[in-house]
């Protein structure tokens, strides 16, 4: 099986939802991908190059006489299932939203938001992963909101006059869902080390 069209399909499409979203929500929009699709095609292989690099970079800051592969393996599953729980309810809390704002729930339209908005999130953990000192570019995650908000009139039917409330309501949402399970999670595996 040849892996080269399928990596390079999924950095492509990570660098034009970075670069140009505009442009590249117009192109989301066009494709039939299933939420399903979206999760194993796009989604999952990005949570693995995080959980990857975060045991990397567990791996590279202990001693040389103190390695501890459970450890490892736990710094690479904080960032993996904090993101992947965070996407999941946050599909699920925009989708009902929608309705709320005057638009019509779908559920795969909600998935493309909030996947591709996740992105550059994503970017900055697989760089923290394995660079922790890098903590600047965490300030790269206001970028998803901007995302967010162009996002939001090419994919959903949501009434202009509402689009704004929706967009920041939405994102805020995800952004305190996300900050709520990581403390969580990451409590949790602070517990069990």
């Amino acid at each position: 099986m040849n892996f080269n069209p399928f990596i390079k399909n999924l950095f492509t499409k990570c660098i034009g939802i970075v670069r140009s979203p505009r442009e590249e929500w117009i192109i989301i929009k066009t494709e039939e991908d299933s939420s399903f699709r979206l999760f194993a095609g796009f989604l999952l292989p990005l949570l693995l190059l995080t959980f990857v690099s975060s045991m990397i970079g567990s791996y590279s800051s202990m001693n040389d006489t103190t390695f501890d592969m459970a450890q490892v393996v736990v710094s690479g599953l904080k960032p993996f299932l904090s993101i992947l729980s965070s996407v999941v309810i946050s599909i699920l809390a925009v989708n009902a939203m929608i309705r709320t704002f005057g638009g019509t729930p779908d559920l795969n339209r909600a998935a493309k938001l909030v996947i591709y908005s996740f992105v550059p999130g994503i970017i900055v953990a697989i760089i923290f992963g394995v660079a922790p000192s890098l903590y600047i570019l965490g300030l790269f995650l206001l970028y998803s909101y901007y995302i967010f908000f162009l996002g939001t009139p090419v994919l959903l039917d949501i009434p202009t006059e509402r689009q704004s409330k929706f967009s920041t309501l939405s994102s805020t949402t995800m952004f305190i869902t996300y900050l709520i399970i990581s403390f969580i999670l990451y409590s949790f595996f602070g517990a069990i080390k």
